[in-house]
């Protein structure tokens, strides 16, 4: 019924018998301005080859933006 469960149980079973399946994790990273300790961004050093003004990160770390709706209270 689940693939997940099929699967850990594919892994569970080759576990026992000595054979161990390996698995590969895909990570997207997304580029992202680099910051200080206090929050403010981080300018790049022309003098260097690397780019130090932005970094990658995993796309799980990235926080989207909340989309809250501000409503008047009527009396």
């Amino acid at each position: 019924m689940g693939s997940v469960r099929d699967k850990m149980v594919a892994q569970i079973r080759a576990a026992k018998k000595g054979l161990t399946e390996k698995v590969e994790e895909i990570i997207e990273t997304v580029k992202v301005r680099a910051r200080t300790e206090e929050g403010h961004f981080v300018k790049d050093d022309p003098k260097t080859p690397e780019n130090e003004a932005w970094v990658e990160k995993p796309k799980s770390e990235v926080k989207a933006k909340s989309k809250v709706k501000k409503t008047i209270k009527k009396k």
